[in-house]
């Protein structure tokens, strides 16, 4: 039985045997931290409709809201995996039936805490879905920047230069001066098509990863702050293995959008970055400036290293440590990136 359809099957027999109103077991999403409804059950009998909270996610804890709401005869039964609260079962009595006693009470929640392993599956099952659908997103995006770029920039304008140098080639014969003159400025329009191009290909891998390797790249990056006087320190290993390409790129993007943001928002004046690698690549970006606002919300910058590191499978944490300034944490998993890269060197 499918994962999803065995949490279908369990609010729907617990509707029915107990004659509730209501049943809708939620899950904690891995990306948000929200609580969704997943499965629930609504009694054919009862004409009211189902209660509004269950439309769609809410925060853990219940708000005010919701804890109200909630003491009008609802039971919550969180469950766990691997001791992680990862849901609940909201349970609603019928007016009919009244109140769930207390051997009701006991067998509801034996069965929460039996079903955390199966939850787990469909949440990770959610997450990868949604993930899967944020890539699809993302590719097709940079397909379209990529022609837009192609085809509403860099061609036409090789057209038009095209058509300048075959002007400039009947020029040459009959005057000299004026197809030297043209030439001159189609040079210039030629360093500006180079220009673009290059500018389309950093957007697709910066060639400095390349060139001087992820490290290296970075304290190249690091040093134009200093002249707004941020010292960047690195603590990171003397030679870094070789890592898949999806990851040392997510990696460096990361690294550079903290080390930026530290230097346009934080006030701050030193920066360290820590690398560590094993079976995941560990990242912590630190500085001593005023620290996040208790009610910032995330920026450009912030959701994207987020969605970087979450394509991997891996997280990014944003925290204020106690003393004081900012502390950005990220993991990005190996396996999933080795795995990819495997296949692709494959033959065939």
């Amino acid at each position: 039985m499918p994962h999803d359809t065995a949490l279908d099957s369990i609010v729907e027999t617990l509707g029915v045997a107990l004659d509730l109103k209501e049943a809708t077991i939620w899950l904690k999403r891995l990306d948000t931290g929200e609580f969704e409804p997943v499965a629930r059950y609504h009694s054919p009998d009862d004409a009211t409709g189902p209660l509004q909270m269950v439309s769609g996610p809410r925060p853990w804890p219940p708000t005010a809201t919701d804890s109200q709401i909630m003491r009008r005869g609802f039971l919550n039964l969180p469950f766990e995996y691997q001791g992680e609260v990862i849901g609940e079962i909201t349970i609603v009595p019928s007016s009919v039936s009244g109140p769930v006693d207390e051997a009701a009470r006991e067998i509801l929640t034996d069965i929460a805490r039996r079903i955390g392993a199966v939850a787990n599956v469909v949440r990770m099952t959610h997450d990868l879905r949604r993930s899967s659908e944020r890539l699809v997103l993302a590719r097709e995006e940079e397909r379209r920047r990529l022609r837009r770029d192609l085809h509403d920039t860099i061609g036409p304008t090789l057209a038009a230069l095209n058509l300048r140098a075959g002007a400039i080639r009947g020029l040459i014969r009959t005057n000299p001066d004026g197809a030297e003159a043209e030439m001159t400025q189609l040079r210039e329009q030629l360093r500006s098509v180079i220009t673009d191009i290059r500018r389309v290909v950093y957007n697709l891998r910066p060639p400095a990863l390349d060139e001087l390797g992820m490290l290296s790249a970075i304290r190249e990056h690091a040093m134009q702050f200093a002249s707004q006087g941020l010292r960047v320190a690195f603590d990171v290993p003397d030679q870094l293995p070789t890592l898949p390409a999806a990851v040392e790129l997510a990696a460096y993007r990361i690294i550079i959008e903290a080390i930026t943001n530290v230097a346009r928002h934080a006030e701050a004046e030193n920066c360290t970055v820590r690398l560590s690698i094993a079976d995941n690549v560990y990242i912590e970006v630190m500085d001593d400036g005023v620290g996040l606002r208790a009610d910032q919300r995330a920026g450009v910058g912030i959701s994207s290293m987020r969605e970087r590191a979450g394509e991997l499978g891996g997280d990014v944490i944003f925290e204020r440590p106690p003393t004081g300034g900012t502390r950005v944490l990220a993991h990005l998993p190996l396996g999933l990136a080795r795995d990819l890269d495997s296949l692709k060197t494959q033959p065939g």
